[in-house]
């Protein structure tokens, strides 16, 4: 068993959501495609998505990767060092909603899987830091049907619905980005970013 196939029955056995196969095939290809040097990751788990997208990137390319559950810190950092690639991938342990405005350079290709209700707040905490045609990838973007049910969602995902609905809003009319919405699995939004004077 490879290591990416021991950490799929992993996070199996434990709950622990990773990507799907339809969004890990649209993520793979946009890496293909894009061949970013520098990839932001907002949502690490257990390093299985930044492993996945490692493969597939050049080999001079770089991962930051964000995560602030402390026991899938733990588990990723393994992961990461078991593949070898400690050099390439660089784990931050805290709040996205406060690291993002800290970081410094620009990415390529940015892959969103974490707080739902948290991701234009993270997108807008990165724009100033998106390459020209950078790609952004945001996974569950239609969060089991209900963004675009007719009926009203669930009282405890009423906030997560509303503010993947803004998200998704912010994406599709900002004139910056270009967006597609594939809506296989549970829902992956990839939005290419045309700069900063498109505004």
């Amino acid at each position: 068993m490879n290591l990416l196939n021991e950490m799929e029955r992993y996070a199996t056995d434990n709950n622990i959501p990773i990507i799907n196969k339809m969004s890990s095939n649209l993520l793979i290809d946009a890496v293909k495609s894009k061949q970013p040097k520098s990839i932001l990751e907002i949502g690490t788990a257990i390093g299985y998505s930044a492993l996945l997208m490692a493969q597939y990137m050049p080999q001079d390319g770089k991962i930051t990767t964000i995560e602030q559950d402390a026991s899938r810190i733990d588990l990723a950092y393994d992961y990461i060092a078991r593949a070898g690639r400690t050099e390439q991938i660089q784990l931050l342990d805290g709040d996205a909603s406060t690291i993002l405005s800290d970081l410094e350079g620009t990415f390529d290709l940015v892959f969103i899987d974490a707080a739902k209700a948290q991701y234009l707040d993270y997108l807008c905490k990165i724009v100033d830091k998106l390459s020209a045609g950078a790609v952004i990838i945001a996974d569950n973007v239609l969060f089991r049907g209900m963004v675009l049910s007719e009926e009203p969602p669930l009282k405890r995902y009423k906030t997560i619905v509303k503010r993947l609905k803004e998200y998704l809003q912010f994406v599709n009319t900002d004139s910056r980005f270009t967006t597609t919405i594939h809506h296989e699995g549970d829902g992956v939004a990839i939005s290419y970013y045309q700069g900063a004077n498109k505004k």
